[in-house]
């Protein structure tokens, strides 16, 4: 089984980082991924022996607009493939040589969607792919919802994703997913 956290919108919020690098310590994670704002922010959280995958949001003034740091990207994880992107659609800030995300949804370039940005935890099935935001962890900053962070394991064809509230660690939102029919066969 291959777990991954999955953290958005840290917002140089410190005391989210300090969280980060305890959860690290002491649960068995294999991957990191950060979804922007702010990119830096994940630079503590490389190293240890996990692999880190990163993109910047629209607030990343340095990196955003920078063509050497890759706004969006797919990567492979134990045979899924995965978008990371900080919007969940294209922003006026994008690059020419952006990867569109209604592209990669219109093609089905992807198994699993990672986005952030809206602060707002979302687990959904559509257009046979799993979309995962899995909030904020900015504690100035709710737009209504309170911090929380994904926590996705993948294991075969079979992918589990929790967003769970880190005031209290209660799960807010869960779904089971099997990646060749991309069926729930549990609840959201």
């Amino acid at each position: 089984m291959h777990r991954l956290l999955v953290l958005s919108d840290t917002h140089d919020d410190p005391t989210s980082m300090d969280w980060a690098l305890h959860f690290l310590e002491k649960e068995s994670i294999d991957t990191v991924i950060h979804l922007g704002d702010y990119y830096s922010d994940a630079d503590v959280l490389a190293g240890n022996g996990r692999r880190l995958h990163r993109v910047p949001g629209t607030w990343d003034t340095c990196f955003y607009p920078d063509p050497a740091v890759e706004n969006r990207k797919i990567i492979s994880i134990e045979g899924w493939r995965i978008f990371l992107t900080h919007t969940p659609e294209s922003h006026y800030n994008d690059l020419a040589a952006d990867i569109k995300p209604e592209t990669v949804v219109a093609r089905r370039e992807a198994d699993l969607f990672l986005y952030g940005h809206t602060h707002i935890a979302e687990v959904r099935k559509g257009n046979g792919m799993v979309f995962v935001n899995p909030g904020h962890m900015t504690a100035h900053e709710s737009r209504g919802c309170g911090m929380s962070y994904g926590l996705l394991e993948l294991e075969g064809d079979c992918l589990r994703v929790r967003v769970i509230r880190l005031r209290d660690n209660q799960v807010r939102l869960s779904g089971t997913f099997l990646r060749d029919t991309l069926k729930i066969s549990s609840g959201i």
